[in-house]
């Protein structure tokens, strides 16, 4: 308990020397709520393999429940609404090449109340935090949320990205948004080594890194990842998004697809390697993992059992992840 209250007093502390002034809303208590505690899908530990760095961590790797969403007592959701005035959350992904963004998928852990909107951005990256808007989703209503899977934002136009960027939950301004929604998150003290996450509340300046809120006298000493996937899209066949630490989507044949499809990429290294398919709930439907050479290699999913719709995968090597989805046709 005595590491919760000392989170607590750094987070007042820290907006207090920013802002010279306090909330008059206490902060309470910064209570965890597991996720997987709380919602009975197996599916959504799917995740694994979808977020940051942080999920090849022993932290992370090592916890039966790693998900949670922190409350503050009455100041609301630490990431989400709460009385600071906090607007948006974001999560930095590496990306090197010419690729487009379509889809954002944001996991909640809670929601309160139907009549609010929400939406995603994709942001370009300045002096290591979110800058210039790239793209805008369209809106989601409280009352759409879901806390047993992802929810979706669609970007049309999609959003071009040729370097890093910052995907962006914005949360509802309502007259009673000081307890809305949550984003769900890694555990603090398990993330990743840089600090990959932002909180938006304009009262106190704009995007501060999260480590900044959640231990002011030690940078980088604690943190968390949030879990904000932007969808990669990827043209059949086209090798169009290279990442940085050597993972390449290259496409999946066919798409949409009726009784199979091949998820393709490339490594440029030897790397263990896993794949996970799910849908929008969390659900896995298919998954590996074996140690593969450098080259490009395919994998060969059948389709029979699933239903018409939009599916997801993510590759993930020991450095890196990548998300895309594909249509299922009947």
């Amino acid at each position: 308990m005595k590491k919760i209250y000392t989170l607590i007093m750094f987070f007042a502390l820290f907006l207090f020397h920013t802002a010279n002034a306090q909330s008059a809303l206490s902060l309470g208590a910064l209570t965890p709520v597991s996720v997987e505690a709380k919602n009975s899908n197996p599916g959504l530990l799917a995740l694994d393999t979808m977020t940051p760095p942080v999920f090849t961590m022993a932290c992370f790797t090592g916890d039966a429940a790693p998900l949670v969403y922190y409350q503050m007592g009455a100041a609301g959701m630490l990431v989400g609404n709460n009385s600071y005035g906090e607007t948006e959350a974001a999560q930095r992904y590496a990306f090197t090449g010419s690729g487009t963004i379509g889809e954002v998928l944001v996991m909640y852990g809670h929601v309160t109340g139907t009549t609010g909107t929400t939406a995603a951005k994709v942001y370009s990256i300045t002096a290591k935090k979110p800058g210039t808007v790239l793209g805008t989703s369209g809106t989601v209503t409280l009352a759409n949320i879901t806390t047993t899977g992802y929810t979706s934002y669609t970007f049309s136009p999609t959003v071009s990205v040729t370097t890093n960027f910052a995907v962006a939950s914005v949360f509802p301004t309502t007259a009673a948004a000081g307890d809305t929604v949550a984003v769900v998150s890694t555990k603090e003290t398990c993330h990743s080594v840089d600090s990959l996450s932002y909180m938006k509340i304009p009262n106190y300046g704009g995007w501060l890194f999260a480590n900044q809120l959640l231990n002011v006298t030690i940078p980088r000493d604690t943190s968390l990842d949030l879990v904000i996937l932007p969808v990669v899209n990827v043209t059949t066949g086209i090798n169009e998004y290279p990442n940085n630490n050597g993972l390449t989507l290259m496409g999946t044949f066919p798409n949409p697809a009726r009784d199979f499809i091949n998820l393709r990429y490339r490594l440029e290294e030897q790397s263990a390697v896993s794949i996970e398919i799910f849908d929008l709930t969390g659900r896995i439907i298919e998954k590996s993992s074996e140690n593969l050479s450098a080259g490009e290699h395919n994998i060969k999913v059948s389709l029979k059992d699933l239903s018409a719709g939009n599916y997801y995968y993510t590759i993930k090597t020991g450095k890196t992840q990548l998300t895309s989805k594909f249509a299922v046709i009947k």
